[in-house]
């Protein structure tokens, strides 16, 4: 028992001993990694002086903020900044309280790691050093007097401050510094050939076309700058790199001279013929008739004026103006299957820079038809079949018909007019006829229709015999029409057609001023019961 006490005592004395030793070793532990950190930030501190241009390192630090900052500052950094002179942004007014935002800012950058809060500063200063000399193996301080034999620096000096009862006086820090020249970075003559274009060939462009042109170059210091004259309106060069681009606007042969000029003012020329072509717009192939004047107007765009136009091949009759580029004429030969093409040439003020256009122009005779003249037919009976006859043009034909008597058609691929006449008394039938190439012919034919019989439905007035009407504009005119057969008692009238100011009412009785003048195709028609009805058509003129 009295062992163990003893065991005891002692192991409590050793114990009492090392405390003052476990608190020293703590101590030096945490300020070891304090100085880690402090390293770690200064480091980076320093990565972001080497990220700026040595001109901006000075940017925005105005000299009051500097002053301040230098007067404030640790005393062990004070020590280090009696090595270099202050400096503060010269582009700055003296007065001016920048410096918070510089790149390089006079207030600190605070940062707090494990609970304990790191200031970073960023001194800036100038001081000159002494130029190595050949043979010289050390070089020397860079110090705070300026020397017109020693080569002037920037001195950066990365200072990190924190709190510690271990440092004097309760503040410890760590120190960085380097040194940046704003001198012009060194010449070194590497012997580079100097710079040579690689001549670009011959070029053509239309007006409007987009051009995208690299002009390659071998030698040269860096960097090469290009410069041309004599572009075409509409392209321009990128200095820095020798690309031609734009959409070219002038049609013409234009002289471009490259120029390119390296660090050391070595030039090299070169010349290339640039041909700008107007754009011709094509009218496409033509169909014209015999015997029908023409006129064609041709488009040219993006031509020096005055712009002259050719044409070869052009059908017999016809001709282009060489100044407007108009096509006239009246065509006077056939030609339904042209062999030879027709070519249109314009010229920009330069015979060079032309375009050109080639089409098919086909000449066609005119569709024509041949008027049987007035017809006549008994109402109710069939017609058989009628054709009437057509020529010219380009086959097959279409046909259309309006105003035939009623039961009566056409057939489109034929012509052919079919069927049984249905009512009587007057029509002015109307034929059209079209080719395959988009040509028309027209006709009238009167077609009189009699009745079969007394009891049949007719006009008889106006006299279907002679029922155009003549009227005096502005003047008033009036008729009653009449009618036989059928039932009288139940006849209602109307009509088409009349002219502007003239009605007709149910019974028959035209009448009104007429205001307009002109020729009108007037339809009556009389109906009595059941479908029967007869119909006039007549022309009445205003004049």
């Amino acid at each position: 028992m009295v062992e163990v006490l003893v065991s005891l005592a002692i192991i409590g004395t050793v114990m009492a001993a090392s405390v003052p030793f476990l608190t020293r070793s703590m101590a030096a532990g945490d300020q070891q990694a304090d100085q880690q950190v402090a390293i770690q930030l200064a480091t980076d501190g320093l990565e972001r002086v080497r990220a700026l241009d040595p001109t901006a390192l000075l940017t925005g630090r105005g000299l009051p903020a500097v002053t301040h900052q230098w007067n404030t500052a640790a005393p062990a950094v004070q020590r280090h900044l009696a090595t270099m002179q202050m400096a503060a942004d010269p582009m700055l007014p003296e007065d001016s309280a920048g410096g918070y935002s510089a790149p390089l800012p006079t207030t600190p950058a605070q940062v707090t790691i494990d609970n304990t809060k790191y200031d970073t500063w960023w001194y800036v200063g100038r001081c000159w050093q002494a130029k190595v000399q050949p043979g010289q193996s050390t070089v020397g301080v860079c110090g705070k007097v300026a020397e017109a034999d020693k080569a002037p620096f920037l001195r950066v000096m990365v200072a990190v401050t924190w709190k510690q009862r271990s440092c004097e006086p309760g503040f410890c820090a760590y120190l960085a510094s380097m040194l940046a020249s704003v001198a012009d970075d060194p010449v070194f003559d590497t012997k580079r050939a100097a710079p040579t274009i690689k001549d670009p060939s011959a070029q053509t462009s239309l007006v409007g076309d987009s051009v995208n042109l690299q002009v390659l170059s071998t030698g040269g210091r860096l960097p090469l700058s290009w410069s041309v004259t004599g572009l075409p309106p509409g392209l321009t060069l990128a200095t820095g790199t020798g690309l031609i681009t734009g959409t070219p606007t002038t049609a013409g042969s234009y002289t471009v001279k490259l120029t390119l000029t390296d660090r050391d003012k070595r030039t090299d020329l070169s010349t290339v013929t640039w041909t700008v072509r107007p754009v011709l717009t094509s009218p496409g192939d033509q169909t014209s008739r015999t015997g029908t004047a023409v006129a064609l107007q041709l488009l040219g765009d993006g031509g020096q004026t005055p712009m002259t136009w050719t044409a070869t091949g052009l059908p017999a009759g016809l001709k282009v103006n060489s100044t407007t580029g108009l096509i006239t004429g009246t065509p006077t030969a056939a030609q339904p299957t042209p062999t030879t093409p027709t070519t249109i040439t314009v010229s920009g003020g330069n015979p060079a820079a032309a375009s050109s256009a080639t089409f098919f122009w086909r000449v066609l005779t005119p569709v024509t038809l041949t008027n049987p003249g007035p017809q006549q037919a008994v109402n109710g009976t069939n017609i058989g079949a009628f054709t009437t006859a057509a020529s010219g043009g380009l086959r097959p034909y279409t046909w259309t018909a309006q105003n035939l008597p009623d039961g009566l058609a056409i057939e489109a691929s034929t012509g052919r007019v079919t069927g049984v006449i249905q009512h009587g008394t007057r029509y002015i039938a109307t034929a059209t006829i079209t080719d395959s190439a988009g040509g028309t012919a027209t006709m009238n034919v009167v077609v009189r229709v009699t009745p079969s019989s007394a009891g049949d439905l007719q006009v008889t007035y106006p006299a279907p015999a002679g029922p155009d009407r003549t009227s005096a504009v502005n003047t008033p005119a009036s008729f009653t029409a009449t009618a036989s057969g059928a039932t009288p008692s139940a006849y209602t009238w109307s009509a088409v057609g009349m002219p502007p100011g003239v009605t007709m009412n149910s019974a028959g009785v035209v009448g009104g001023t007429p205001t307009t003048r002109g020729t009108y195709p007037v339809k009556l028609t009389v109906r009595s019961t059941g479908t029967t009805a007869a119909h006039l058509m007549f022309s009445w003129s205003v004049t």
